[in-house]
């Protein structure tokens, strides 16, 4: 709903992920995110921004999903059950961007904000420090998925790219079933590709590469270039950009861009992540 002041917000009652379609994250349940130091499985941090997507769209207009743009931060653990309540404020200037904020209300009355950033329209000040990552076809993933600590990070080679293929059925289920989203643009005839399913396609894709443990999602920065329709093939194509230590994390940065067989470019992303957790060891390498 819009508020006089400039202001939307929408609230929804966080649900358990839905099963998982490629290899899982551990820390989406209870012993991967326990041995992590969580009390329990974290809801994914895109499906928190799935949320605030439509929220998004309603401030600032079915404009975003064809040039807009968003930078979130995930801040703290959301967990299910917790009463979501997502804000989107408008800046005095029109041309300044949106205010996004994401606050958990928890059982015993704790409110914890677990997502924080800005959107807008147009292009983002930041998207000429993303690096222009060349399209590739997709490719199988390598015949045996190594793993690797920050001596040996991959830095700047081309990862294999992951494509996969959405048809219009499986686009009205990424709102319906994943995000338990009935809204008429995943359901129009071609049907919308739900934003959040383009902000999640780097985890896959980095699973397709390399052996992880659990792994967190810190931050995204997605641009879209045009609104993402089905039915397509959509590939991600990447690069890890940067890698670093923090509080004895062990954090990564990949610059990718998002390619439809039938629209071509549709979005560029950053995509900032935790890829070894303080007090998790480095899982062995594995087959494909």
């Amino acid at each position: 709903m819009t508020w006089p002041s400039g202001v939307w917000r929408g609230e929804r009652i966080a649900t358990h992920d839905p099963p998982p379609k490629g290899i899982p994250n551990p820390i989406h349940d209870d012993d991967g995110a326990q041995g992590a130091g969580y009390k329990g499985s974290l809801v994914a941090g895109v499906r928190t921004y799935g949320w605030a997507c439509e929220i998004i769209i309603e401030a600032l207009g079915e404009g975003w999903l064809t040039e807009g743009w968003v930078d979130f931060t995930l801040k703290r653990p959301l967990f299910v059950g917790d009463r979501l309540v997502t804000t989107v404020a408008r800046s005095d200037g029109l041309d300044e961007a949106f205010a996004l904020e994401c606050v958990a209300h928890r059982a015993g009355g704790q409110e914890d904000v677990v997502l924080a950033g800005s959107c807008g329209l147009g292009n983002a000040a930041w998207l000429g420090d993303l690096a222009d990552i060349a399209h590739r076809p997709g490719e199988e993933p390598p015949p045996m998925r190594s793993t690797y600590d920050l001596d040996t990070v991959p830095l700047r080679t081309p990862l294999r790219p992951l494509s996969v293929e959405v048809s219009t059925s499986a686009a009205a289920r990424l709102a319906t079933e994943d995000l338990e989203i009935e809204t008429a643009r995943y359901a129009a005839r071609p049907p919308t590709i739900h934003p959040y399913f383009l902000a999640a396609r780097m985890s896959p894709l980095t699973r397709h590469n390399f052996t992880y443990g659990p792994t967190i999602h810190v931050r995204s920065q997605l641009q879209h270039l045009q609104r993402a329709l089905a039915p397509q093939e959509l590939t991600i194509t990447a690069e890890i950009v940067d890698a670093y230590e923090r509080n004895e994390h062990l954090y990564q940065v990949l610059d990718g861009v998002i390619v439809g067989d039938q629209q071509g470019k549709i979005a560029r992303l950053r995509h900032h992540t935790i890829f070894r957790p303080r007090g998790t060891t480095m899982p062995p390498s594995i087959g494909a």
